[in-house]
């Protein structure tokens, strides 16, 4: 794929990583740039913000938008990957009074239902068809101009090469858990490999690495992505008591701090990166009747 210039790149990345938002979100990210771009300090910061309003506007107001002329943005394919696992994760760790998974039919199917959801937008990420708008593709179509622009170092961007190779990289059958599992059992129905979460979740932290470059390169990141506890498990009061709800909230919260890291890990050596990840927070500090925003 070519591009005129950087700054189309980092369009397009945006374009394709965007999470997809309902009218109601829509609307409340117009009043969020606009309440940014009123207390910015500074004519840079207030020009950015009112870069992202008008993006916001132009796109509702778009007939793709009207008409859901658009794919499943890669953001909120990683959110929901993150989102499924932690809980998935929480109720791995967490000893209960009840085994709400055999005792309850409802809750046997969800535990089936997140396992495909996990697996399913694991392939989606890693599709190979050109046609898709997979994680894969973005990064092979842009990663080159990143390197360029300082975006990532050469050990990091040939390890993630290496990876995606179709034949010998990380993700095939014969290297990867979670894609050996996808394969067999999702797409397929061939066979019931054990999943080993330890491996699968090696796989995961290697591609969230692969978005938060991609992310904190083209845009502010995102800010507040996941859900409270509260929302994560609401409606389970039923099945587990208040100090189970409570510990199931904090191992939840364990997983997120891990994808967190994740995002801000290199790739090829598993050490923090000290620039930005994906994940953005907004700090305000009030000094002489004036707001700061920082990253």
């Amino acid at each position: 794929m070519v591009f005129n210039n950087t700054d189309e790149a980092k369009e397009y990345v945006v374009s394709v990583t965007n999470k997809t938002k309902s009218i109601e979100e829509v609307n409340s990210a117009i009043c969020y740039y606009q309440k940014m771009a009123n207390n910015s300090h500074d004519d840079v910061s207030r020009n950015l913000w009112l870069t992202e309003l008008d993006k916001v506007k132009q796109w509702k107001h778009s007939d793709d938008f009207k008409n859901g002329n658009y794919p499943q943005g890669i953001d909120e394919l990683i959110l929901e990957l993150i989102e499924w696992r932690a809980v998935v994760y929480a109720f791995q760790n967490v000893e209960t009074k009840r085994n709400s998974f055999k005792e309850s039919g409802f809750y046997a199917q969800w535990y089936v239902g997140a396992i495909y959801g996990i697996f399913s937008i694991f392939g989606k990420l890693l599709s190979k068809d050109g046609r898709d708008s997979s994680l894969r593709k973005l990064w092979n179509n842009v990663s080159p101009i990143m390197l360029k622009e300082g975006a990532c170092t050469k050990l990091e961007m040939d390890c993630i090469n290496a990876a995606l190779d179709f034949k010998n990289g990380r993700f095939t059958n014969e290297n990867s858990q979670a894609m050996l599992y996808r394969n067999k059992l999702i797409s397929h129905n061939e066979a019931m490999p054990v999943v080993e979460w330890d491996e699968v979740d090696k796989d995961f932290a290697f591609l969230i690495r692969m978005w938060s470059l991609l992310v904190s390169w083209s845009s502010f990141g995102l800010g507040e992505p996941f859900r409270t506890g509260e929302q994560a498990f609401l409606g389970i009061e039923s099945m587990f008591d208040f100090s189970e709800i409570n510990t199931l909230k904090k191992k939840r919260q364990e997983y997120l701090k891990m994808a967190v890291d994740w995002s801000k890990s290199y790739a090829h050596t598993g050490e923090i990166d000290s620039g930005r990840g994906a994940f953005s927070l907004l700090h305000v500090n009030v000094r002489s009747a004036h707001i700061y925003d920082e990253e």
